[in-house]
């Protein structure tokens, strides 16, 4: 296997690792905000965290479908 490719390989793991804990992050925000509820939310909070949580769930979809067609073209 050549540098480059290694290379990607670990760029797309690292950004997997990055999404992947930043929706962790926010699904439990919204899952705690869903249990306890919160006085201090304005009534646009929660769906501006859910957008965010679709689109960082979409960035991590994407970095893993990519990491997946570099690997299929590795062996």
């Amino acid at each position: 296997m050549n540098i480059k490719k290694i290379q990607a390989m670990e760029m797309h793991i690292k950004k997997i690792t990055f999404y992947s804990v930043y929706v962790d992050c926010l699904s439990r925000i919204i899952q705690e905000f869903i249990e306890n509820g919160d006085d201090n939310l304005k009534p646009t909070d929660l769906p501006n965290l859910v957008v965010l949580l679709s689109k960082l769930s979409y960035r991590l979809r994407l970095n893993i479908m990519k990491m997946g067609n570099d690997w299929e073209f590795l062996n």
